[in-house]
């Protein structure tokens, strides 16, 4: 009886430790990233939001705009073979910011400071390509998800009140004016990406990537714009 017990364990040992082996290939991870951001084209729409507010009586000018920045995500998913897995995400962008001036016969000057923030939730299909056992995998991913916009703009300056002295003449006073108003838009949008990841001892992987995000925002706020990013991401399988 003794040896065909062994003949039994050997073959469930060895399944055993194939079933350790493969199970990289059969987990769940959750992980951040750090991102390096750039939104496309969101500083010339801002330029041509300024230009329209210039007219016959009224003159606008852009002070400055800044596109690009850092941005972090939070990501999760499972991957149930060596070459597929889904994925999901939170992140936030840059967050960009403009100046502008404003002068009219009610307003000499206003000063307009506008901050941008961009919020995103995503959801992909991932496609690897292991590069043999060295643990290395370079991947590609198509997806697409929801975006957030919040525009928080500043506007300081000077309003032109007229009054009416006791001779009946008329004296323009500068009055101090500040305000701050707030304004939200949201919307769909589709995106893809690519990298390369490194697995060490079967419980972490880093991972460096490239993503597109092709239409993001709308004419309501700033107009759109494309999100590309360049990050950096530590994950923990479990």
């Amino acid at each position: 009886m003794v040896r065909p017990l062994l003949l039994l364990v050997v073959p469930l040992a060895l399944l055993g430790s194939s079933l350790v082996s493969a199970d990289f290939y059969s987990h769940r991870y959750g992980g951040i990233a750090l991102q390096a951001t750039d939104l496309n084209d969101l500083c010339t729409d801002t330029r041509d939001f300024v230009g329209q507010l210039n007219s016959t009586n009224q003159v606008a000018t852009l002070s400055g705009c800044t596109d690009g920045g850092e941005g972090a995500k939070l990501y999760a998913g499972w991957r149930w073979s060596p070459n597929f897995a889904v994925e999901a995400d939170l992140r936030q962008t840059a967050t960009s910011t403009s100046n502008f001036v404003v002068s009219n016969p009610q307003f000499p000057r206003l000063a307009v400071k506008d901050r941008l923030t961009s919020r995103m939730g995503n959801a992909f299909f991932i496609g690897h390509l292991p590069v043999g056992r060295s643990g290395f995998s370079v991947f590609g991913k198509l997806g697409g998800g929801f975006w957030f916009n919040e525009l928080r703009s500043l506007q300081r300056g000077e309003a032109l009140a007229v009054f009416q002295l006791e001779d009946g003449s008329l004296q323009p006073v500068a009055i101090p004016v500040e305000g701050t108003f707030s304004d939200t838009s949201s919307g769909f949008h589709w995106g893809y990406g690519a990298g390369v990841s490194y697995q060490l001892k079967d419980r972490w992987t880093i991972r460096a990537e490239w993503e597109l995000f092709p239409e993001v925002g709308n004419e309501e706020l700033r107009g759109d714009y494309q999100v590309e990013s360049a990050s950096l991401g530590w994950s923990i399988h479990f």
